[in-house]
């Protein structure tokens, strides 16, 4: 059987992962967003998602380590690694105490917000081609900005799952440290910023900055309405 799933969240997907073992279906390969499943004991395995050191490859000491504490690589996947073993040696957890989990979500942080800014340069030049009379890349822009703002909104529930972790570990309730301002507003603020910086340069024709800033503005209107909904929504709990 292959299903088709899309996960940013990596506790998301392990928590699926479990459920569809529970139900008999243990998680064989991936490709793309195609889990591929046979059928098998229900509630045989568990499975858990980590965060490689190396990209789209696992090191020879992780394989060792992993193999030593009966642990199955099941399918490697960019930073991806889906791992595996058996439910009847016990409860299956990578990380057990607060610091290495910290370590861990960190190291996913980095990576959304590498991610991301990739993305928002090319949200910028699909929305650019576009008012240069390329109306196909109004399409891409769509396709480019749901992307980006799918991987924002991994990096600020990750960014939390961390603000938490170290909460709980110096004592503070994690509600009272809670952050008022969503991510996504004060990316629009900066970008709107540096768009009117760009329209004081006298470094830059008015032909590059016209076309260049009225995206840059869109963009920036965007990212500021999803964070205006974002602390709102934060605000009302």
């Amino acid at each position: 059987m292959t299903k088709f799933r899309l996960y940013l969240d990596k506790d998301a997907e392990t928590k699926w992962l479990n459920e569809m073992a529970d139900q008999g279906w243990a998680m064989i390969g991936f490709f793309a967003g195609f889990y591929k499943f046979e059928k098998t004991e229900k509630g045989k395995w568990r499975y858990q998602v980590d965060f490689g050191e190396k990209f789209g490859a696992v090191t020879e000491d992780y394989r060792e380590f992993m193999n030593e504490a009966g642990i199955e690589i099941v399918q490697n996947w960019g930073y991806w690694v889906i791992l595996r073993k058996p439910a009847s040696d016990g409860e299956f957890r990578l990380y057990t105490d607060v610091e290495s989990s910290i370590e861990h979500y960190t190291k996913i942080l980095t990576m959304f917000k590498v991610v991301f800014i990739i993305e928002l340069f090319c949200l910028l030049i699909e929305i650019l081609a576009a008012l240069n009379g390329a109306a196909i890349g109004w399409v891409f822009a769509c396709i480019v900005g749901a992307l980006t703002f799918a991987v924002l909104n991994a990096a600020v529930k990750t960014k939390n799952t961390v603000l938490e972790l170290k909460a709980r570990q110096s004592g503070i309730d994690p509600e009272k440290d809670e952050r008022q301002f969503s991510p996504a507003l004060m990316a629009g603020l900066l970008l709107n910023s540096c768009a009117l910086m760009m329209g004081h340069s006298d470094s830059l024709s008015a032909t590059m900055t016209g076309p260049v800033k009225t995206a840059m503005h869109i963009v920036a209107i965007i990212l500021m309405l999803v964070g205006i909904v974002k602390t709102a929504s934060k605000c009302g709990k």
